[in-house]
């Protein structure tokens, strides 16, 4: 028996209810997709950045251990690389008679024996990689110019003072040292291992006085009648968005990594 199909015209389609149903759920498949590719992104971007703070944390303990290490970036930075200028050049009062070099924990001790809290008296110090850029035999060209090659050439870990470039990194400055990725900046401040303890020396006997340490309270301004062997400081490191120092110093930010460094005479 032959059966009667039925013609192309006659069969049932998809009525607008059953589209605009079958939209719905595919838009909101795509909005899941989407919002889990980009907490994961971020979650991604949050490892990057954390890995850069824990890489930076050997090389700031070494800075601050060898305080001559630092650079020094004044606002000439933006223009040139200033890469014979370091910490000590910049701000004299660290080293007040270059006749006599004064010691790594002393030059340490006047950078951050004004940092009470992590306030207004914190100390910013930048950590980032830089590609050094070297003239090599191999780079030789006609007419012996000189070729450099950034993609090939190594990279180190630096640690800057920006205090002549108020407090800040800026693009311009990144650029001339050739920093690679995103600089973390470091604010120092002394640690709470300091409270209760007896930090100035009695001038007539030579030893710990009664006075104790407490939040907020001045170290005595030369090393020399600070009566501890070490100086214990908190690293807070974020990453360093460019932004004026005006605006982060005063904004609330949590840290990707918080390190307490101790710096021993």
């Amino acid at each position: 028996m032959n059966t009667m199909r039925p013609s192309p015209s006659s069969r049932r389609g998809f009525s607008l209810v059953e589209v605009t149903l079958a939209i719905g759920i595919v838009g909101i498949a795509i909005m899941s997709l989407v919002g889990i590719l980009g907490s994961t992104f971020q979650q991604v971007d949050d490892i990057m950045q954390t890995n850069r703070a824990l890489a930076g944390v050997t090389r700031l303990v070494g800075a601050l251990e060898n305080p001559r290490s630092i650079i020094y970036l004044t606002s000439s930075a933006d223009t040139t690389a200033t890469n014979t200028t370091y910490l000590q050049q910049g701000i004299p009062s660290l080293d007040p008679d270059p006749a006599n070099p004064a010691s790594n924990f002393d030059l340490a001790y006047r950078l951050l024996s004004t940092a009470k809290d992590n306030g207004p008296t914190a100390v910013w110090l930048y950590v980032y990689e830089r590609k050094v850029v070297l003239a090599t035999s191999d780079a030789q060209v006609a007419g012996g110019n000189v070729q450099y090659n950034l993609s090939s050439n190594p990279s180190v870990m630096e640690v800057a003072s920006c205090k002549g470039n108020s407090d800040n990194l800026s693009p311009l400055a990144a650029g001339t040292r050739n920093v690679v990725g995103t600089p973390m900046r470091v604010r120092l401040s002394l640690s709470k291992l300091l409270v209760g303890q007896r930090f100035k020396l009695d001038v007539a006997t030579g030893e710990p006085n009664s006075l104790k340490w407490a939040t907020g309270t001045d170290l005595p301004v030369d090393p020399r009648q600070y009566a501890l062997a070490y100086l214990p400081v908190v690293a807070e490191f974020f990453p360093h968005d460019y932004v004026d120092s005006t605006v982060f110093k005063a904004r609330e930010e949590t840290p990707l990594l918080v390190q307490n460094i101790v710096i021993s005479r």
